[in-house]
């Protein structure tokens, strides 16, 4: 039996409609309050833990842990940068605690999209929220969605250690050639033989990505996209990857991006681009046979991946954990075994007993494999297929669905 260690704040509030107009007005309060000394005290003696360090990807994502979100207007908006981070949720390894999830309740909106909101998220948030895990005795971080902007991927110096933090963008690209590489077997192509494209690829992971994606097993062209302003980066990148020796007999192109530019034709898709506008409509969906989606909240809206669901795969890049993992927090995936790639990376560290910062800058190609060969070893794998709603996907309903497409 595992141990509660929340206390339950307050319960079934929207059935009382007396207390509605109160809690529009009252100041949020969390659905479980868990404190960080019940996390250390119930920590395997002598180990530490493994925190997850996130941020409110979006609104809907805060009714997961507040009991009263109100509508989005300025005194909201203020009110989450006052709320501090908190424990979301222990993490289980079986009926063993070994660490914590914690969350930074500001969405990404708020704060990515200037120096100013970057600087007031890792001074509010992100600091603090490393006090937090250090309070509950997490010795490695590893650091989801774009967190790591905070601390400029590790560069920054930094009061707190331990713990110790770790990007996830290792693992995370890891992850990605792992899913392109299964996806192309459940659809019948060959890896080697497909036009993969890379949109973000001029971001700092898209640049891991790529040159992780023509290490060894390599597709036959990988296309370089991002947006227009960074036609000089890509066409840069292009040149490096071509002059590297990871290249073997594979192509390197570049392309922009924009709504009034045609998408060129390729298979598959990754998204590594970080926005918080949703670009890819369900007409650019159908032109591939498969996305996965790691960008932060989503590269294509709802919508567009739902109208498309029979003419392609959109998915969610996750990674199965090993037997015993649970994350005991609703993210959008199939289970509470299954986590982020970021914190795969994390959890592989910290049973390594790496004690020092892993994953910190740009990871080099043999850094990338490293940490490949360590989340093999601690049990991470591609799991099923997973939309990035939420929601399941049978594949033998997405073959059916296109084998009457071209019958019709």
């Amino acid at each position: 039996m595992k141990t509660p260690l929340h206390k339950e704040v307050l319960t079934n509030s929207d059935e009382h409609a007396g207390l509605h107009l109160h809690l529009n007005s009252a100041p949020l309060t969390l659905k479980h309050t868990i404190h960080p000394e019940h996390i250390r005290d119930n920590l395997p003696a002598g180990h530490g833990g493994v925190g997850f360090l996130f941020h409110a990807t979006d609104w809907d994502t805060l009714s997961f842990s507040f009991h009263n979100v109100k509508h989005r207007n300025a005194s909201f908006e203020e009110e989450l940068w006052n709320t501090k981070p908190f424990i979301a949720s222990p993490i289980y390894s079986g009926s063993q605690v070994i660490g914590a999830n914690i969350a930074c309740p500001v969405p990404l909106e708020m704060w990515l999209g200037s120096p100013r909101g970057i600087k007031r998220f890792r001074e509010t948030q992100f600091f603090p929220a490393l006090e937090l895990a250090r309070q509950a005795g997490l010795n490695m971080v590893a650091m989801g969605a774009s967190t790591p902007y905070a601390c400029n991927y590790g560069a920054l110096p930094r009061h707190t250690k331990p713990p110790h933090i770790t990007t996830g963008h290792a693992a995370t690209a890891a992850m990605l050639k792992d899913w392109a590489v299964h996806c192309c077997n459940e659809l019948d192509l060959e890896f080697g033989n497909t036009k993969l494209a890379l949109f973000g690829a001029a971001g700092r992971l898209g640049t891991t990505v790529a040159k992780y994606l023509l290490y060894k097993d390599a597709p036959k062209e990988l296309v370089l996209i991002d947006l227009p302003d960074k036609v000089n980066l890509l066409t840069e990148q292009a040149r490096e990857l071509l002059a590297s020796d990871l290249l073997g007999k594979s192509r390197v192109s570049v392309h922009t991006f924009s709504p009034d530019t045609l998408l060129p034709q390729f298979d598959g898709a990754i998204l590594a681009s970080s926005t918080s506008v949703p670009y890819l409509t369900a007409s650019d969906l159908k032109r591939a046979q498969f996305w996965i989606d790691d960008s932060h909240p989503r590269a294509a809206s709802v919508e567009a991946e739902l109208a498309s669901r029979g003419q392609t795969l959109y998915i969610e890049c996750f990674a199965r954990g090993p037997v015993g993992l649970d994350t005991t927090f609703p993210f959008r995936l199939p289970t509470t075994r299954d986590c982020y790639t970021c914190f795969a990376e994390g959890y592989s560290a910290w049973q390594e007993g790496i004690a020092s910062d892993f994953i910190i800058g740009s990871p080099p190609v043999w850094s990338v494999s490293y940490t490949h060969s360590l989340l093999k070893k601690y049990g991470f794998s591609v799991g099923p297929f997973h939309g990035k709603n939420g929601s399941p996907i049978s594949l033998e309903a997405h073959q059916r669905s296109n084998h009457e497409l071209m019958g019709s």
